[in-house]
Parts: C-alpha cells; structure tokens; sequence
C-alpha cells in the first residue's frame, strides 16, 4: 500500500432504456470528481442486463469502453458492461486507470432469479485476482458473487473490495449485512453501490475495516475520503493472519 488515504464515489443512478444518456451521465459525473479519485458505479450502469438487446449492448459497450479510456483522465473508474468474445456474452468487470483498463474480469455466477446464465456467460473462479490502484492492493465481486462464501477467498488479503450490484430492495438488509461482514472479516475497506432504479436497493455504502458503515440512498452517490492507515490499525490490533500481507 502506497497512498495514504483515498478519495472514493460510490455512484447509483437510474438506468435508462438510451444507452448513450447513460454513459454521458457517468461520463459528466467522473470529470467533476477530483483527480486521483476512484469512481465506482453499480452493475451493468450503461444497458443494464439488456437481455433482449445484447447485440446492441455489447456493441455500445465497446464504444463506450473507449470513450472512457478517452474522456477518464487523472482518475480511475470501476464499472461492468456486457462484451461478446467469441460469439458468447459476458458480465464483465473493468477497471480503467487514465486511459487504460489495468484489469477485467467476467462475473462468474450468474444470479439465478433472473435466469441470467440462460444468455450470459460464466467466468471461472479462478479469474478473480488482485489489482492495484496507485499501489492499492484491491478485488471485486459482482452482485451476487457477494452471497458465495468461497469467492470471500478469493479476495482475503485486499485492502479495498468493490462489490458492483443490482441488488433488489427486498433484500437490502442482506447487502449491508454481507458487505459489512466481508468488511470486518478481510479487515478492509468495502465500496458496494447499487442501482437507483424501480425495485432497487437504492444506496451506496461505504464500510471501514473495523465495521463502521457510511451509506447513502437519496443523492445518487456517497463520496467519502478513506483514511488507509486504517487497515494496518485494525489489522494488527485483531491479530487473524492478515497483519503481515
């Protein structure tokens, strides 16, 4: 870890059926926060899941991809579109760092309600790893990879977690419950936000190693400056073998 503390925006919005708003909205937002920030939306901001547009999402998706590679300067933006490789579509994860994706990484388990693995693609579990934000040692989940205790393994070690969701208000005590405990048992800082949308949870949320839990459901975002010293505190105060990595 080389940065001290860290400027993070947690974004919800409703996403609508034009996609070009949609990216313009993300877009616009990312260039008033201040540099060296990092910029998280929820999943699939841009389509949403799109499942009778995916030729049309994908193909969006990929120019979207570089207009944020263009337009996201001085800052990092961690957000998921849909991509067709090899004539399947995926749930992908990027993370784009001043105009370059420095990581990707496909949703391995699709949420079953919905039947999503019915047009989407699985990753395997094993493409999950670690990437790094001006020295940051970080990880992601998407949605409900966040339900699986296996893939909390996965990203043992991290000192952020992003967690991308459209995560349904009916269940919402189970998002902040789930986040909050991923929070306090890898002893780091997890960012989950999710949709704004009819149904949806509504809320950003911004949780401490130690447990403590900044959310916010009403402007659309939650901004808050991390302190990452935190993370050493708490790490080597409860001593459960992650004070030396």
């Amino acid at each position: 870890m080389i940065s001290k503390s860290k400027r993070i925006y947690a974004m919800q919005f409703r996403v609508k059926e034009d996609f070009l708003e949609n990216l313009n909205q993300i877009l616009d937002f990312s260039k008033r926060c201040i540099k060296d920030s990092i910029i998280c939306t929820a999943d699939l901001s841009l389509t949403g899941f799109a499942f009778d547009r995916l030729e049309e999402a994908s193909g969006f998706s990929k120019y979207a991809l570089k207009k944020y590679q263009e337009q996201i300067q001085g800052r990092t933006l961690v957000t998921s579109l849909i991509e067709k490789i090899d004539g399947k579509f995926f749930n992908n994860i990027k993370v784009i760092k001043d105009g370059e994706v420095i990581y990707s990484q496909p949703k391995t388990c699709a949420f079953p309600l919905n039947q999503e693995a019915k047009y989407m693609t699985q990753g395997r579990d094993e493409q999950i790893q670690f990437f790094y934000i001006d020295g940051i040692k970080c990880a992601t989940l998407n949605c409900f990879e966040l339900r699986l205790v296996n893939l909390w393994e996965k990203v043992r070690g991290a000192e952020i977690i992003f967690i991308i969701a459209q995560w349904d208000k009916e269940r919402k005590k189970h998002f902040e419950i789930l986040s909050r405990a991923l929070a306090i048992i890898n002893q780091a800082f997890v960012i989950a936000t999710d949709w704004a949308g009819i149904g949806s949870f509504r809320g950003g949320l911004i949780v401490t190693p130690a447990g403590h839990l900044y959310r916010d459901g009403k402007r659309g975002v939650i901004c808050k400056n991390i302190d990452l010293s935190e993370i050493k505190k708490v790490r080597n105060v409860i001593q459960s073998g992650l004070e030396d990595e």
